[in-house]
């Protein structure tokens, strides 16, 4: 349950702050801030409400804890999921790619069956210790107090916790990895405040549409991969021909087997038993450096949105939180398909979107050192003083 905002008070008084960030109002920042500008400063309506990402993943996130809380059985999940899908996506529309309905058909049918794939076959962590749910939690960083909920907390028969985030996203491995796992990072340190020591946290990512199969090859070496869920009996085509030859079975009825259901059930007993199939998760080791980088990364953004949230108070210039073409370009995928601000109201977006334009015509936009106002018009500035706009929402 969410705390109330005389709960929140609460915290505050005890934390001695006038205010709590969240990981995603400080990822907000760190991702666009003059998103974080219209989302919190202005609070703007966002204009961009047919993405299905953000809907599918309440509702997968819902369905997990609903489970885990006893509300729902294990054979619920996937009739809750289609259910859900029916009134997001077949009934509302939402999509996947908002600009290629040709993408948008092929992620939609992707998604659907990873999805459906992870309730039907979901490894339950009931029996692997206490489950903590949505649990509320409280980081001190430097002179500031982050707030948040945890997706879940598993706590062995040892007093070891993990921390696991339920992800719908495309997973993160390596540097990926380490430089997504702020939100998780900040929850550990809010363990350890609590008297959790380090070497007793794990933190990790559950990525529903993927599986981590363990093999045995042919030298009885085990190798590990993950798979998008879609791809298992594609995947493993190459190593089951192996096994398949070793015990003398018919290779390409098998196989063909394999593609077309795309589950292991159908090899012979002696070859499946080769395969371990399970969710994917996965881990970010939790290092003085990890905690340092994401610690020092959190103090400048806090201190960085102060700073700007202090003169935008005197100069009321939004231009303070202005997105520079290399941000932009960065996070373009992020633009365009994710954020809830269409260019019409996010003003460096559509800055860099009328210079890509014109480059494309054979104008060099991007070596010229215009100012903010000279790429958009006034009827698109979210300026305070100027929120005409607004009357259309």
């Amino acid at each position: 349950m969410r705390l109330t905002r005389e709960q929140l008070q609460a915290v505050m008084k005890k934390y001695n702050v006038g205010k709590l960030y969240s990981w995603s109002k400080v990822n907000c920042f760190m991702i666009s801030p003059y998103e974080y500008y219209l989302k919190y400063i202005l609070h703007a309506k966002e204009d961009i409400d047919n993405c299905a990402y953000a809907p599918m993943g309440g509702i997968c996130h819902q369905i997990i804890e609903d489970y885990y809380s006893d509300k729902i059985d294990y054979g619920t999940m996937l009739e809750n999921f289609n259910d859900g899908w029916t009134t997001a996506i077949e009934i509302a529309d939402l999509k996947f790619d908002r600009n290629d309905e040709t993408k948008n058909e092929n992620i939609r049918e992707k998604y659907k069956y990873n999805l459906e794939h992870f309730f039907k076959t979901h490894n339950s962590l009931k029996g692997d210790g206490e489950i903590f749910l949505e649990m509320f939690m409280t980081t001190r960083i430097g002179s500031s107090v982050l707030q948040g909920y945890i997706d879940a907390i598993v706590k062995d028969k040892d007093e070891n916790y993990t921390i696991i985030d339920w992800k719908t996203s495309s997973k993160y491995t390596g540097k990926t990895a380490e430089e997504k796992c702020g939100q998780l990072v900040v929850y550990a340190l809010g363990l350890n405040q609590k008297g959790i020591p380090f070497d007793k946290i794990r933190i990790c990512w559950n990525f529903l549409k993927y599986v981590t199969i363990q093999y045995q090859q042919k030298n009885g070496t085990i190798k590990t991969r993950d798979v998008e869920r879609c791809k298992i009996g594609e995947s493993l085509q190459s190593n089951v021909k192996t096994w398949l030859r070793y015990f003398g079975y018919d290779v390409d009825e098998y196989l063909k087997q394999l593609l077309d259901t795309n589950d292991i059930s159908c090899l012979p007993d002696e070859v499946k038993e080769k395969y371990v199939i399970s969710d994917c998760y996965i881990y970010v080791p939790i290092t003085d450096k990890l905690i340092h980088t994401w610690t020092d990364t959190i103090t400048a953004t806090i201190k960085d949105i102060e700073l700007r949230e202090a003169d935008y108070e005197k100069y009321k210039n939004s231009n303070l939180f202005w997105d520079s073409d290399e941000s932009v370009k960065s996070q373009s995928y992020y633009f365009a398909t994710l954020c809830g601000y269409s260019a019409n109201l996010h003003a460096p977006y559509k800055c860099y979107l009328e210079k890509l334009d014109a480059s494309k015509n054979g104008y060099d936009m991007f070596t010229i050192p215009l100012i903010p106002s000279d790429c958009t018009s006034k009827s698109n500035s979210v300026d305070k003083d100027d929120l005409s706009w607004l009357d259309s929402l």
